[in-house]
C-alpha cells in the first residue's frame, strides 16, 4: 500500500551516514542525509545541532526527517563543530557564521542537491540558523529559527548578566564527547569532570569566575565561557563572538516558532518583530512568519505538558505542523504555492479556550493596554500582605520595602519535584524578600494577549542592584501558574554603558515580564510579584556595583517599590476586547 500523508505519496527513502564536509580551516564536520532513494535531485532542509545527529529527538521530533525526505527533500543533520561525529573543539558561538555558510554552499553543490538549500531547527540549532543567514550564503532560501535567540544562548541571560548554569551544559558536551574521540581529554580531566557533583552547588561557588565547573584543566569548551564572563560587559568582545543581533544583514524569510511555555518565548516573538521592521530585504520583511503553541522548549512540541492537556490541536500532529512546514519549504524552496502562505502572517494558540487564530501584527491592534496600579499600607512583603493591584491610581499610600541579600537569592524555580514549568508560583511568595500584588478576581472571561509590562518605581540603599517583575495567574484553588519573569540590572538603566545609583533616588523601570495569549475565566486573577533575583538562570548581583562574577561577597540592599500619586508603579495588562460586547 502507498504511504500518503494529507494526499501526498511519499517516496521511499535512504539514509546516507556521516557525509563529510570540510571547512575553510580545515576542520571536517559530518552530516547524515534522508533523501528519495532515486537518483533526483531535490532542495535540502539543514539542522546544524551539538545534540547529536542520530539523537530520536532529532531525527522523529517536529522536523519528521523521514517524512519531509519522503516529500521530497534531502533532510541533512549535522554534528556541529566539536560535537558528536564532527572534528575541531566545541565552541558554542564562533565559527558559527563561517562553518554555516560553508555548509549550505557544500550541501548545494552536492550532486543530489537542487542548489535549493532551507534550515530548520530549535534552542542551539536556531541560533546557528541565524548566524548562518547572518553570513548570507548565495544558496539559502529560508530559515526556520525555533524558540532561539541571537543573544542569549549561550550563558548570557542579557547584556551583562551571565547565566551560571550552562556551565554544566559545556559539561555534559565534554562528557558526551568521549564516546566518539576516546582520548580527547586526559583521565584526569574525565575524573574531574564526572566529580564535579550537583550543579545546584557549583553554580553557587563565590567568586563565580572560580566555579570548580568553570575550570576544570584539560577541557578547551571551558575557556568560552570564562572568557565569555569576563568579557560579559564588552560589546566589541560580544560581536567578536557572533553575540549580537543581524535582522538587517539576514536577507531571507524566516518562519518563526515558539511556544508559551518556551523559556526564550519573548526572545522568538521579538525575532519576528524585528525580522518584519529590520529585515535585510523586502522578502524577510515581508513574508517572514510567526506560530506560537502552547508548548514548552523542546522539539517535540508536546500538548500535554506536566499533567496539563491544551486539547487534540495543542500538540505537533495535532496542529499538522509537520505539513505546515513541509508546506513552507514546498513554497521556498519549490516555487509551490499554498495555503499557508497566503493566510496571515501569525498563528497564535489561546490558552484558556485552547484554540488556534490568525492575527496580523504583534502586539495586536485592537489591544487595550490597561494599567491595575499598586497599592498597599506598606506591607505588601509574602502572599499574606495586604498588596492588591486595581484600575484606581494610588494616591498618599506609603512604599513597600525588603532586604536582597545576595548570599540567600531568590530562585527562579521553586524546587517543586517533577515540575519545571507548572509550578506553584506560591513557594516563592512566602519570602520575606518577594512583595506580592493581586488584582480581584474576574467576574467574566478575559483574554490577555500580548506584552505584559510592569512599571515600577524603585530605590535602593546600593550602587546596583537588580529588580525583578514576575506575573503569574492566580487559579480558582489558589495555586499561581507563572506567566513569565524579567530581571532588570540597575547599571543599565540608560543603556550599555555602566551607572551606579544613587542611594535612595527613585527610578521608574519598565519591565516585559511575558508575553502571552491566555484566556482569564470567572474567579481568576493576576498576581505581579516584585524581587531582587532570579538566580541561577541570572547571576545573583551583589550589590557592589563590581565586576560580574568576581565578587565573593556581596552586601544586603534596601529595597523600596513606590505606588502614590507621583510615583504610579503598575502593571499594564494587554486586554483583548470581546468582540461580542459593546
Amino acid at each position: 500500500m502507498p504511504k500518503i500523508l494529507n494526499g501526498r505519496r511519499l517516496m521511499d527513502v535512504k539514509v546516507m551516514y556521516n557525509v563529510p564536509i570540510r571547512m575553510r580551516d580545515g576542520v571536517t564536520l559530518y552530516m547524515d542525509v534522508f533523501r528519495p532513494d532515486n537518483d533526483d535531485k531535490y532542495p535540502a532542509v539543514v539542522n546544524r545541532t551539538p545534540y547529536l545527529k542520530e539523537s530520536d529527538t532529532i531525527v522523529g521530533s517536529y522536523c519528521k526527517a523521514l517524512v519531509m525526505a519522503g516529500c521530497g527533500y534531502n533532510v541533512i543533520i549535522q554534528d556541529v563543530r566539536g560535537t558528536g561525529h564532527s572534528e575541531g573543539i566545541c565552541d558554542p558561538a564562533g565559527h558559527q557564521d563561517e562553518d554555516g555558510y560553508d555548509t549550505i554552499e557544500a550541501i548545494a553543490a552536492m550532486p543530489w542537491c537542487d542548489g535549493n538549500v532551507g534550515m530548520t531547527g530549535e534552542s542551539y540549532n536556531g541560533f546557528s540558523q541565524l548566524a548562518c543567514a547572518r553570513a548570507n550564503p548565495p544558496h539559502l532560501k529560508t530559515i526556520c529559527p525555533f524558540m532561539t535567540s541571537w543573544t542569549k544562548f549561550p550563558a548570557i541571560y542579557d547584556f551583562g548578566i551571565f547565566s551560571p548554569v550552562l556551565y554544566g551544559w559545556i559539561i555534559g558536551r565534554a562528557l558526551e564527547r568521549e564516546r566518539y574521540y576516546p582520548g580527547q581529554y586526559s583521565q584526569e580531566a574525565m575524573e574531574a569532570m564526572q566529580n564535579l557533583g550537583d550543579m545546584n552547588g557549583q553554580v553557587s561557588y563565590l567568586p563565580m569566575k572560580d566555579m570548580p565547573a568553570a575550570n576544570v584543566p584539560g577541557v578547551p569548551e571551558l575557556k568560552f565561557h570564562r572568557e565569555l564572563l569576563e568579557n560579559i560587559d564588552s560589546k566589541e568582545y560580544l560581536t567578536s563572538i557572533g553575540r549580537v543581533e543581524g535582522f538587517e544583514q539576514t536577507t531571507v524569510p524566516t518562519l518563526n516558532v515558539t511556544g508559551w511555555n518556551d523559556f526564550l518565548r519573548d526572545k522568538t516573538i521579538y525575532n519576528y518583530t524585528q525580522f518584519r521592521e529590520r529585515g535585510g530585504s523586502e522578502a524577510c520583511r515581508k513574508y517572514s512568519r510567526l506560530i506560537v503553541g502552547p508548548w514548552m522548549h523542546s522539539g517535540k512540541l508536546e500538548g500535554w505538558i506536566e499533567g496539563v492537556y491544551y486539547g487534540p490541536q495543542g500538540d505537533c500532529d495535532g496542529y499538522g505542523f509537520t505539513e505546515k512546514l513541509i508546506e513552507w519549504y514546498d513554497y521556498w524552496l519549490k516555487g509551490q504555492d499554498g495555503e499557508f502562505m497566503r493566510g496571515a502572517p501569525i498563528r497564535l494558540f489561546v490558552m484558556g479556550k485552547n484554540i488556534w487564530r490568525d492575527e496580523y501584527e504583534w502586539p495586536l491592534a485592537r489591544t487595550r493596554f490597561t494599567p491595575v496600579y499598586l497599592h498597599s499600607g506598606g506591607h505588601a512583603r509574602t502572599l499574606l500582605g495586604d498588596g492588591m493591584l486595581s484600575a484606581e491610581k494610588p494616591g498618599d499610600e506609603p512604599w513597600d520595602e525588603y532586604d536582597y541579600d545576595p548570599m540567600n537569592p531568590c530562585p527562579s524555580s521553586t524546587g517543586e519535584p517533577n515540575r519545571m514549568l507548572m509550578q506553584d508560583q506560591r513557594l516563592l511568595q512566602t519570602r520575606e524578600d518577594v512583595l506580592v500584588y493581586t488584582t480581584p478576581a474576574v467576574l467574566h472571561e478575559t483574554e490577555i494577549t500580548g506584552p505584559i509590562v510592569a512599571e515600577l518605581y524603585a530605590s535602593s540603599s546600593a550602587r546596583d542592584t537588580d529588580f525583578v517583575a514576575r506575573v503569574g495567574v492566580v487559579r480558582r484553588d489558589g495555586s499561581v501558574y507563572k506567566l513569565g519573569s524579567k530581571l532588570v540590572r540597575a547599571r543599565y538603566r540608560n543603556g550599555e554603558i555602566p551607572e551606579p545609583l544613587t542611594p535612595g533616588e527613585i527610578v521608574c523601570y519598565r519591565i516585559e515580564a511575558a508575553n502571552i495569549s491566555i484566556v482569564l475565566f470567572s474567579g481568576e486573577a493576576i498576581r505581579l510579584d516584585v524581587t531582587s533575583s532570579l538566580f541561577p538562570d541570572a547571576d545573583r548581583n551583589m550589590n557592589t556595583f563590581g565586576k560580574v562574577g568576581y565578587d565573593a561577597e556581596g552586601i544586603v540592599a534596601h529595597q523600596r517599590i513606590y505606588h502614590d500619586a507621583s510615583h504610579p508603579s503598575a502593571l499594564i495588562l494587554p486586554i483583548i476586547p470581546d468582540e461580542q460586547m459593546p
